[in-house]
């Protein structure tokens, strides 16, 4: 996709410093101009690039799963969580089995609501999309997720993540209120 975007914004800088440097007899101030269209292209270079450890995503979030959004069409996971996949089992504590991948999802889209994140993305995951710490407002997302039961953290976690998953076992919150597969699986079931 981006380099469907870095083509079409190159094509866009070649025709702005067509119409910005006319031909060198119609404008006596034409070695000003084609310092502007280079930055343009230099500009659409760089937006081209691919994302990197550090780089900030904004606005809206689309949610495709419970540990992946996509931030202006550009998919990250939320770094130092596991969730259940989309289509995983779990049961209750009436042991009546429910589509936890899907509910944990659901939670996820109801709190972002139409809101908009700020993303700093955080290196690259096994499967090649990046991870990133995601907040709306001072909240981080990951952190969220854990302390409502909604996910576990990951062995690389941030301490406060692992303390937010103990207390929602201490709560039996979320998934913790049933049974579920250990989130390892999920994470192979995933891939």
């Amino acid at each position: 996709m981006s380099l469907i975007l870095g083509i079409l914004f190159t094509a866009v800088a070649a025709v702005a410093g067509t119409i910005l440097c006319p031909s060198p007899s119609s404008s006596p101030n034409r070695n000003r101009i084609p310092g502007l269209a280079l930055a343009l292209v230099a500009l659409v270079a760089l937006n081209g690039r691919p994302a990197v450890a550090g780089d900030l995503l904004q606005g809206s979030a689309t949610v495709i799963d419970g540990s992946t959004l996509a931030i202006a069409g550009v998919p990250v996971k939320l770094f130092g969580i596991v969730t259940p996949a989309s289509d995983a089992t779990c049961w209750d504590a009436n042991e009546a089995p429910y589509t936890c991948g899907r509910q944990v999802t659901a939670e996820l889209t109801a709190h972002i609501g139409t809101e908009r994140l700020i993303c700093e993305r955080s290196g690259q995951t096994d499967d090649r999309s990046g991870t990133a710490v995601c907040r709306m407002g001072d909240e981080d997302l990951g952190n969220w997720m854990i302390a409502r039961g909604y996910a576990m953290p990951t062995a690389d976690a941030p301490g406060l993540y692992k303390q937010a998953g103990d207390h929602a076992w201490g709560q039996r919150a979320g998934l913790w209120a049933g049974v579920f597969d250990d989130p390892k699986t999920w994470r192979h079931a995933a891939r």
